[in-house]
């Protein structure tokens, strides 16, 4: 079952990291631009969540091929461990 939650988001992320970097690609050869009254090209605020879905993206791929090849560590909680 972590198996197939970590591939599905994996893929989900890496789709989303596509569209989200196409669509500020789009906005930059476009020449988009806000309509508020500072006219902020729309590809400067669109990079940081696009940047963002990659390192996302990155991070869930990671945890993928960590858990097919069997390494992936799980850190539970020590509050259990606490007898106070």
């Amino acid at each position: 079952l972590e198996l197939w939650a970590l591939a599905f988001a994996a893929v989900l992320t890496a789709l989303f990291a596509y569209y989200c970097c196409r669509l500020a690609w789009q906005s930059h050869s476009f020449q988009d631009i806000s309509t508020s009254s500072d006219a902020t090209p729309l590809w400067i605020p669109q990079l940081g969540m696009a940047v963002g879905t990659v390192i996302l993206a990155i991070a869930f791929l990671d945890e993928l091929v960590l858990e097919i090849m069997g390494k992936r560590i799980t850190r539970g909680s020590d509050e259990a461990l606490r007898n106070e």
